[in-house]
């Protein structure tokens, strides 16, 4: 590998462009950026150039912008650390859209840079230019336009300190996207065989940056006192936990541990979403409901277990019931966004509470509990989970809402889930039990999306955990192009592919009783043939025949991606869903 100063001495010479592209990339590597994600393109070429020829860092090519911003997303949502996109000017910044709009709805932190032409050719009619200034919009937590590349120590200290506040922003407080537009004249390319115009050692000066931390720092803001007294003053209350990512294995195990603190100060149950660590984290779930989408259907128990206090944590889950009876109850309600967002879509009169729920836990003191409170909802969640252990025990045939609770059972400890958006998410909130030593539970839950969700899973399975992915045949189809990633995966990814064919859960949605256009404009059956399309991606394909084909197959995690299609019955999958619930 060459030095630093080779690496400098090479990407110097001739212009401007090199030398600035060198210094940018020395200056994340060494603020603790691991991973480039780049599509090709000409204007981008100063900064490819420089990543690929940086020794610090990984750069993934991906031909399909919208899938690379995804596959970034991924990788940051696993390990809590900012990625970079790098894209040439014009549409290829557009396609990155989806993947930024999730970035800020889910608080991951990615660094854009998107190359541009010079001012002077802009809006008058040069090829592959758009207008690129503030193109997110407020999707972003920052933007700068950095100036056009000039080799002057105040120009590249300026440079420098622009790509340290850009991180900052994208890690710190409100973790989110950034956006640096990053104007290029020709030439592009550098020039080996010319002078150097700036000398190594003049590179290296302005590249030493002050050591900083590059992992999230917790919110250190406190609750007031009159704030927890009241919240210790219930003793009739719940603990509600929606999508939350802390990213990283410890981060997500710190945070599991306080939300089992705060349940057993407060002597409050804990009503999770699978999206968040505290169901891979539950070698002691007597706390933990996680069948509460089943339980509240009945109106009477739902009524007798009314809280009076309500603390929620992230996000609301996904499930339609629990939001309905959480506008319904009268209960004083506590908000722990953890970041400055606003995350009640009920609109009830809460206390926003500040700081984490880390912090959260270690500033609450036991309070005197009613035994009796939890055990009802022990006792519910118990019923429940034998009504439902049994329906799908019993369960032949193949449906999909069996699977995330097979896969539950069956996955090799430390195996990381990604969720697909639609019915997929909605089966594992119902079916996904809990049980010590899981591996992250994730998904796309910021905006929902059905885009981009096979090429976030590649992105959490790449240089991570073997990771299964979830998905329903709509949106494998809807981001096929993510296939190409398939020969960069560093790791293991399966993906279970549930064919039923077409939309699901508009079988749950009263569009479904309107038989003349419901088949054609809102299911969207397609005729695709998955294998012959995996095929053509030199990708492993498998059709699962029956329970046990899936649970050996499960038991392997060969390396690369591979797809276990189960093909299921859309309005049979409804019906399994009514026997169960009502």
């Amino acid at each position: 590998m060459e030095s630093t100063t080779q690496t400098f001495d090479a990407l110097s010479r001739s212009t401007p462009n090199a030398a600035w592209g060198a210094l940018a990339m020395e200056v994340l590597a060494r603020l603790g950026v691991e991973t480039v994600v780049s599509s090709p393109g000409s204007r981008s070429t100063p900064l490819v150039y420089a990543a690929v020829r940086n020794a610090k860092l990984e750069v993934v090519p991906v031909l399909d912008e919208r899938a690379a911003g995804f596959f970034a997303l991924g990788i940051a949502k696993r390990t809590g650390r900012p990625v970079v996109l790098v894209c040439t000017s014009g549409s290829a910044v557009a396609n990155y859209a989806p993947a930024v709009a999730e970035a800020d709805h889910s608080g991951t932190p990615l660094l854009i840079l998107t190359a541009d032409r010079a001012p002077e050719e802009r809006h008058c009619g040069a090829g592959q230019t758009i207008d690129q200034i503030h193109y997110f919009g407020e999707q972003v937590r920052a933007f700068e336009e950095l100036p056009l590349p000039e080799v002057t120590p105040g120009a590249l200290r300026h440079l420098r300190q622009s790509l340290v506040h850009a991180l900052d922003r994208a890690l710190h407080g409100n973790p989110g996207p950034v956006h640096l537009n990053c104007p290029f004249r020709e030439p592009l390319a550098p020039d080996p065989e010319a002078e150097p115009i700036l000398d190594a050692a003049s590179l290296e000066n302005a590249a030493t940056v002050l050591t900083r931390s590059t992992e999230a720092v917790p919110a250190t803001g406190r609750p007031d006192a009159v704030a927890l007294e009241r919240l210790g003053s219930h003793q009739h209350g719940c603990i509600v936990v929606g999508d939350v990512n802390p990213g990283g294995a410890e981060n997500a195990a710190a945070f599991a541990d306080a939300i089992k603190q705060l349940s057993k100060a407060l002597g409050w149950p804990v009503l999770a979403d699978v999206l968040n660590p505290l169901r891979a984290h539950a070698e002691d779930a007597r706390a933990l409901i996680t069948h509460y989408h089943a339980i509240l259907r009945d109106t009477d128990q739902a009524a007798t277990l009314a809280p009076t206090a309500i603390l929620q944590i992230g996000t609301l889950p996904t499930s339609k019931v629990l939001r309905s009876w959480l506008a319904q109850v009268d209960a004083a309600t506590f908000l722990l966004p953890g970041r400055p967002v606003n995350i009640d879509p009920l609109h009830r009169v809460a206390t926003v509470l500040q700081g984490d729920a880390v912090n959260l836990a270690q500033t609450v003191s036991p309070q005197t509990a009613d035994p009796d409170w939890q055990t009802r909802w022990q006792t519910a969640q118990s019923e429940a989970t034998a009504r439902v252990d049994a329906e799908l025990r019993a369960c032949a045939g193949l449906f999909g809402g069996k699977v995330p609770w097979l896969l539950s059972q069956t996955l090799p400890a430390g195996t990381a889930v990604f969720f697909a958006n639609s019915l997929s998410i909605r089966f594992a909130e119902w079916f996904w039990c809990a049980g010590k030593g899981r591996g992250a539970l994730l998904g796309n839950r910021g905006v929902n999306g059905i885009d981009g969700n096979l090429a976030t899973a590649l992105g959490v399975a790449h240089g991570g955990a073997p990771t299964v992915l979830l998905c329903g045949d709509l949106a494998f189809l809807h981001d096929h192009a993510a296939l190409l990633l398939a020969r960069e995966l560093r790791g293991s990814l399966t993906v279970i592919l549930l064919n039923n064919p077409g939309g699901g859960v508009f079988e749950l949605l009263p569009i479904a009783q309107h038989a003349p256009p419901y088949e054609r404009y809102f299911a969207t059956p397609q005729n695709v043939d998955l294998g012959k399309l995996c095929g053509a991606h030199g990708i492993r394909h498998e059709c699962i025949a029956d329970w046990p084909s899936l649970e050996d197959a499960l038991l392997e995690t060969p390396p690369g991606l591979r797809v276990l299609e189960v093909q299921t019955d859309r309005q049979a999958d409804r019906d399994c869903l009514a026997s169960i619930f009502n």
